[in-house]
């Protein structure tokens, strides 16, 4: 896979989640100028591994993308597709910013996008961990028009992408109840 560095900003947000227990953080990515290229998992893609530790993805959210797909004039904008998955197994969610614009629309542009703030995933069933540490981010085409040659490309938009990180003090009441487990079974 072909590593760019995006525009990645993280940002604390500092709400407490589930009683305490969990952190809520943010990672925001810039779009304007990243390209669409190949099927998911090729090496011409944009992709980027971020590095967050064992966390739980728990909300996405996009704001004034727009694409165009003039490069080629064969691509179609519901073909430019977002997966933010954990890297080691490909658990997540794929996203399409233009899922209405196919058929008569190729080589058009498309947008501008929005999803109206912060998607919750966990209510719609789709929040998940980051088992391996690493958050895979890749931007392709759900159908490969050219081989090889970038299909489309983002003129603008940011994508924000929450999670959650255990609080310090729930990992150490962890780790006591762990300890104390311990004590009991040997007593």
């Amino acid at each position: 896979m072909k590593m760019q560095t995006l525009t990645v900003a993280s940002v604390a947000t500092v709400t407490a989640l589930a009683a305490g227990l969990a952190m809520g953080e943010s990672i925001t990515l810039d779009l304007a100028g990243v390209n669409s290229n190949d099927n998911f998992g090729s090496p011409n893609n944009v992709a980027e591994l971020v590095n967050l530790g064992d966390v739980t993805i728990t909300g996405i959210g996009w704001d004034n993308v727009v694409g165009n797909g003039d490069d080629t004039g064969v691509s179609w904008g519901n073909e430019m597709t977002m997966a933010v998955v954990d890297s080691g197994d490909l658990n997540g969610v794929f996203i399409s910013f233009f899922p209405n614009d196919g058929g008569d629309t190729a080589g058009g542009v498309w947008g501008p996008a929005s999803s109206g703030g912060i998607i919750d995933l966990a209510s719609q069933g789709l929040a998940f961990n980051t088992g391996s540490g690493s958050l895979l981010i890749e931007f392709f085409e759900s159908y490969n028009d050219v081989d090889g040659a970038t299909d489309a490309h983002y003129e603008s938009g940011t994508v924000t992408i929450e999670y959650a990180v255990p609080a310090p003090g729930a990992l150490a009441l962890l780790g006591l109840a762990g300890i104390a487990g311990r004590r009991r079974r040997r007593a």
